[in-house]
Order: structure tokens, then C-alpha cells, then sequence
């Protein structure tokens, strides 16, 4: 990154602020019928057939674990960790003997050993964080060779993109006038409910949902961590708001720009 100011490859604090806030109703999005159960399906199919029966998988930024439970069973080996502590303990509650880690929200290394995965998932985790380039490269370590890295991003050539792209022009001025300030979500909102609740968040989401970029970006942002361009099984190109990316760890030798990811 040419940016001085980010100088943390991870996310902040006011994203996890954001997502404690969010914790208590995040699993009801992958309850049949939530807005994410297509999403986890898709990805869960994509992770199987890449890590292979019984491989180790890493769900960075996990959440509540949903995903991460689904991996395991169906017999991966998953480790989830996240910035959120709330998001965590929804994640325990639900599976107390799964391997959840909580990290730090201006981590630089993750906790784990070089090679120590067949598979990295980054869900909606890029598009927060200061560094993509730094966090991808941090997914690489992680990986054993010839391991895969699944992200999935904003997609900036969908309508609703469009229109968020819009909306986050306003709200910076709107944002006062919501109790919130650019860069930083407030604490005392973690309980807050109803419409002005669910629009403050927005809001926040707006203003830390800051790497919007489009495939090509992401491309040479992958080839810059040392990836390579991988195939995605069951990636069907269907149009929807995210863009999912795979990544592939070399065998030997350096990386190279990767190629355009496909919708999700």
C-alpha cells in the first residue's frame, strides 16, 4: 500500500465494534431462508472439493461460525478466528468444542504456523481490513503449498454496489447527525435497535467498507502476496453482489498475478 497511514494489514477497532454489535442476530442470516445460507452453501462445496476429506481449514473472520461448523461437518478440520469477541462467543455457544481464536483488531501475524492449512476463507474480510496485499500475504504463510485462499469482496459492477457507492457519499455529512463520526463506531451503540439503530450501522458499515475495487485489482493485489490464479469449483459466474476470488499458494517459485474472480 502507498498509504502511510495504514500501517496495520488487519482490520480496526471500529470494525469490531461494528460486528460486536452485530453478533447477537449474525447467525439468523444462515437460518434457512437467511440472506446468507446461498452464500455458505456455495462456499462450503468450493472448500471441500479444494481441501480435500479431513483437510484443515482456516475461517478468517468467522463470526458467529456458522460456515466454520458447516465445514466441519462434513469432516474438514476448521480453525475460525475473528476481531469480534461477541461474534466469538455466539460461535462457542454454538459449538463449544470447536477451535475459535480471537485476534487482536490491528493484528499483523496471524497466529498460526507457515503451512499449517490446506485452505483459508476470507468472507467479507478484505473489504474492511487497511492492507489487502499484507493479509493475503499473511493468508499465503499460512497455507501449505499448493493450498487455496477463498475471498470474497464487494463487486463493484453490481447495481447495489452502485448504489451503496452513492449512499457512502452522503454519509459523511450524515453521519453526525446519526451519532456517528467517519472512521469510528461508538460503543454505546452495540445495544441499539429499531430503524435510527439499524441506519447508524449502515452508516458505519458505509464508511468501513473501504477496499470496493474491481476484479483486476484484487487480481494484482494476489499476485502481489505471491498467489496464483485458481479455479473455484462450482463457481458458476452468477450475477450477485459479491466477487469470489481463489487464490492458489505455488508449489515453489513466486507468484503471479491472479485472475478475475467470479460472482457470487
Amino acid at each position: 500500500m502507498t498509504e502511510p497511514a495504514l500501517r496495520e494489514p488487519g482490520a480496526t477497532e471500529p470494525v469490531r465494534v461494528l460486528f460486536d454489535a452485530k453478533a447477537a442476530t449474525w447467525a439468523a442470516k444462515y437460518a434457512p431462508g437467511g440472506a446468507l445460507t446461498g452464500r455458505r452453501a456455495r462456499l462450503a462445496a468450493a472448500v471441500s472439493a479444494l481441501a480435500g476429506p479431513g483437510g484443515r481449514v482456516l475461517d478468517l473472520g468467522c463470526g458467529s461460525g456458522d460456515l466454520a461448523r458447516h465445514l466441519a461437518e462434513a469432516g474438514l478440520r476448521v480453525t475460525g478466528c475473528d476481531i469480534s469477541a461477541r461474534m466469538l462467543e455466539q460461535a462457542e455457544r454454538a459449538d463449544p468444542a470447536g477451535t475459535w481464536v480471537t485476534l487482536d483488531p490491528a493484528w499483523r501475524e496471524l497466529p498460526f504456523a507457515a503451512g499449517a492449512f490446506g485452505a483459508v476463507i476470507a468472507s467479507s474480510v478484505l473489504e474492511y481490513v487497511a492492507d489487502p496485499v499484507a493479509v493475503l500475504r499473511e493468508c499465503a504463510r499460512v497455507l501449505a503449498p499448493g493450498g487455496t485462499v477463498l475471498c470474497t469482496v464487494p463487486d463493484t459492477r453490481h447495481p447495489v454496489r452502485w448504489l451503496e457507492w452513492l449512499a457512502a457519499r452522503c454519509a459523511t455529512p450524515l453521519g453526525p447527525a446519526l451519532g456517528s463520526r467517519p472512521g469510528l463506531a461508538l460503543t454505546a451503540r452495540a445495544g441499539s435497535s429499531g430503524r435510527a439503530g439499524r441506519l447508524r450501522g449502515y452508516v458505519d458499515y458505509l464508511q468501513l467498507s473501504r477496499q470496493r475495487h474491481g476484479a483486476r485489482w484484487w487480481a494484482a493485489a494476489a499476485g502481489r502476496a505471491g498467489l496464483l490464479p485458481a479455479v473455484v469449483p462450482g463457481a458458476t459466474g452468477a450475477r450477485g453482489p459479491l466477487l469470489l476470488c481463489g487464490f492458489r499458494k505455488p508449489t515453489h517459485g513466486s507468484g503471479i498475478a491472479a485472475a478475475p474472480g467470479r460472482r457470487v
